[in-house]
């Protein structure tokens, strides 16, 4: 089985564009150029992105069959941004 790197379908598009915005902009916001570069995005709006993102991978991968890398990739990220919230629910600081 040949695995793409983009995604063919619509939904598994959306899923791997929403994934790779949070990741680009959670990276700008997290290290030094996130002083230099003001993002008017606050984290939680990310962070529904990546949600956002998550679901779309799903209904990708579930529904339309796609197993394209980025799409595949929406998920872990998209499980890791839940445990995140729920950690931060939980146990706040």
């Amino acid at each position: 089985m040949k695995i793409q790197f983009w995604p063919k379908t619509t939904t598994g598009k959306w899923a791997a564009g929403l994934t790779l915005a949070f990741s680009v902009l959670m990276a700008i916001k997290m290290t030094a150029l996130g002083n230099i570069i003001r993002l008017p995005l606050p984290t939680p709006v990310l962070a529904l992105m990546g949600v956002i993102g998550f679901v779309m991978g799903l209904i990708a991968i579930i529904k339309y069959k796609d197993r394209a890398l980025l799409t595949l990739l929406s998920i872990p990220v998209g499980l890791i941004i839940i445990a995140w919230t729920i950690a931060e629910i939980a146990f706040p600081h």
